[in-house]
């Protein structure tokens, strides 16, 4: 047999050495995120860390099903002959001991994650799993839609399954290590040759072997790099755009996007400029909103680490007078589905069911009650937020400049999330996102003829 064919091949290797970096980042990064996560200077980096540890998990996953299969399709090369019985009995265990634990012990983790229940804290932990930040990767078997007596059961079974397991990979990996050491530095049979490119004297390649390790190898490191970069500096997020999708017509007096009339939403090809139908003789004027200039924002800290984010679907029917206070009002619905920040974690949350439940509420209005003036272009609105079915009673003080026909409003307005029932089922006590949510109204807006 030839030196070349006593040699994994470059896939093998590649493979091999992908795993092996994998396992070396999780099991240190699984230790420190866990104690990183109670201490609020670290949380922010521990909850980042907790989805690198998962798509680290998931890789190893996939990595190690391919080594399966390319294991299958091309055995390995014979172990050298000095080797005694004993040491060829406890290389093909330990071998086979990591080809099950490097499958099963990312598959605990994934069904750990899929019941949706923290073991640590004995409660719900609704939190999706994205893999690098990139897709929602989906929970298993429906685990998490069981009893929560069943969810609680199994996920301290499966947590405890998890990390009894890592225990046992750093077993095999030392001894492992160990055993490879010895043949290289005592036994001197070469046997890391097999594994390790350019150890050993010099073989005859097969075509295409450099070019695959160097580009494994490349993958390598760059995706060491990126995980590292990930680790380091979490992603946090940016607010996203302001609303859009709106159009642009001309009044006589510049370009101003402008929401759709009710006629043009009918689509009864009725309306053909932005001018509302009048309203009758005392009753306010309704105002056209320029929905590319104007948004509704939401502000808050999560893990300690302020986010910004906005709705991007809405519309509003105002009606106001400063004149009438009495007989204006306004109505703003709002697509709760269109809520982001720009952090992927928190907009794959945030339309779910703990949090807006946009499935099942698809919209949150809010209604004025009643408008009051304070003075200086100061003024006050009262009125029902209307949130996953529950009526929150909300003040929005503003500020309004108008100008002829047009108006610039600003507002603020503060949510207590208990009272909206967000996100109350994993963090009832606020441990991680701020209980008091800020809401920024700013709008602009023409006066229709």
């Amino acid at each position: 047999m030839t030196a070349g064919a006593q040699r994994y091949t470059a896939v093998a290797i590649v493979l091999h050495w992908a795993i092996a970096v994998a396992i070396f980042a999780m099991i240190p990064l699984g230790w420190w995120m866990g104690d990183a996560l109670e201490d609020r200077n670290t949380q922010a980096q521990a909850i980042a860390a907790f989805q690198l540890h998962k798509s680290i998990g998931l890789t190893v996953l996939l990595l190690s099903a391919a080594r399966l299969v390319w294991r299958i399709a091309h055995p390995a090369p014979p172990l050298p002959e000095t080797m005694k019985p004993w040491e060829r009995t406890l290389a093909s265990a330990t071998h086979l001991a990591f080809y099950v634990l490097i499958i099963v012990l990312p598959l605990t983790g994934w069904l750990y994650v899929s019941t949706g229940w923290s073991a640590a804290d004995d409660r719900p932990l609704n939190v999706p799993t994205l893999y690098f930040g990139l897709f929602h990767v989906p929970h298993l078997l429906g685990l998490a839609q069981l009893a929560d007596e069943t969810r609680a059961s199994l996920a301290n079974a499966l947590e405890f399954s998890h990390s009894k397991l890592a225990w046992v990979a750093i077993a095999l990996i030392a001894l492992h290590v160990g055993a490879a050491l010895k043949h290289q530095v005592i036994d001197r049979n070469a046997l890391l040759a097999r594994m390790i490119p350019g150890l050993g004297p010099a073989t005859p390649s097969t075509p295409g072997r450099g070019v695959i390790l160097s580009v494994g190898f490349a993958a390598i490191a760059v995706s060491a790099a990126a995980g590292l970069w990930l680790f380091v500096s979490p992603p946090t997020g940016a607010p996203p755009p302001p609303s859009s999708g709106v159009s642009s017509r001309d009044d006589g007096e510049g370009a101003l996007p402008v929401e759709d009339t009710p006629e043009e939403r009918a689509g009864d090809g009725s309306a053909n400029d932005n001018h509302a139908t009048p309203p009758a003789s005392g009753e306010p004027r309704a105002w056209i909103v320029a929905r590319g200039a104007s948004n509704i924002a939401f502000t808050g800290e999560h893990a300690g680490v302020p986010f910004e984010g906005n709705f991007s679907s809405w519309r509003a029917d105002i009606r106001f007078d400063p004149a009438n206070l009495a007989q204006s009002s306004a109505t703003v619905t709002i697509q709760t589905a269109s809520a982001a920040d720009g952090a992927p974690l928190h907009d794959q949350s945030l339309p779910g069911a703990e949090w807006f439940d946009a499935a099942n509420h698809p919209t949150a209005t809010f209604r004025t009650n009643s408008l009051r003036a304070r003075g200086d272009g100061a003024y006050e609105a009262r009125g029902t937020l209307t949130i996953k079915g529950r009526a929150v009673e909300t003040r929005l003080p503003f500020t309004l400049r108008i100008e002829g026909d047009r108006a610039v409003m600003d507002g603020t307005a503060i949510i207590d999330r208990r009272e909206a029932d967000l996100g109350m089922e994993s963090d009832p006590d606020a441990e991680y996102v701020s209980r008091e949510i800020g809401v920024r109204v700013h709008v602009e807006a023409m006066r229709a003829r």
